[in-house]
This record gives structure tokens, sequence and C-alpha cells, in this order.
């Protein structure tokens, strides 16, 4: 517990940016038609922004958008 306490400083900005990264590529998502989204599912798109962190929001913003 000490540790985290004492290396909070260093992770709170990469948490931070990783939960703005994430929010910006839902936000992203949710304005778009489905038809503009590759395979034309959102759930699936928003599994893969969730669960992968920084990962998630990569692959949609590389491969998600058909535009």
């Amino acid at each position: 517990m000490e540790s985290l306490t004492k290396n909070l400083p260093l992770l709170l900005p990469l948490i931070i940016t990783q939960i703005i990264f994430q929010l910006t590529a839902l936000n992203d998502l949710i304005k778009r038609n489905k038809e503009e989204i590759r395979w034309e599912n959102k759930i699936l798109w928003i599994i893969i922004i969730l669960t992968f962190g920084t990962l998630g929001p990569i692959l949609y913003f590389i491969f998600g958008r058909k535009s």
C-alpha cells in the first residue's frame, strides 16, 4: 500500500489520460451512424474500447471507423 501512495503522483496523469482517451473514443462512436463503423456493431466496439484500456481506443480509431 505504501508503494501505491508513493507512486500515485506518477500514475495519476496516465490514468487520467487513459480515461480521457476512452471517453473521446466512446463519444465518437456514439455520434457516428451504424453504417460509418466497421462491422456495423457499436456494442462490440464499446466492449473493445472499455476492455483493452489504451489499446481499445487506438484500435477503434485505426480500424473501427470507415471514414
